[in-house]
């Protein structure tokens, strides 16, 4: 299904994901793309490894994630006003829980994965 719900089948399509974000990420670097692109590409890669490997042992949460991925990316290149970006990733792992795709700790974990990896790749690069 399009959710991927069935944990053995997110390895698959993760390492899709993997191999197009790496394409695109030696095609910043080999175009000369801005050096903050390079870094979110990067930072993209790095989210999706990790959360590869975690989600072979354990279902995280993708979404919640990408969405503090996300926000950790616009708090470092805008500013800290966009903490309250975080606010949109509760919403997000509410909605995750309520629906019962994951459980508390999944969204807690897949927010933690995702700013910290974000966050540290940003910073190390740009």
């Amino acid at each position: 299904d399009r959710h991927i719900h069935e944990r053995s089948q997110r390895p698959v399509m993760m390492a899709i994901g993997l191999v197009s974000v790496t394409v695109g990420l030696l095609l910043t670097w080999r175009l000369g793309a801005p050096r903050t692109l390079f870094a979110l590409v990067a930072a993209m890669l790095a989210g999706i490894a990790v959360s590869l490997t975690i989600t072979a042992f354990w279902k995280i949460s993708l979404h919640t994630a990408t969405a503090a991925g996300s926000v950790a990316v616009l708090i470092l290149e805008f500013g800290p006003t966009l903490w309250a970006g975080l606010a949109l990733v509760a919403a997000l792992a509410w909605a995750r829980v309520t629906l019962r795709d994951h459980t508390i700790a999944q969204v807690t974990a897949g927010s933690i994965v995702g700013f910290t990896v974000a966050t540290a790749v940003m910073s190390w690069l740009r």
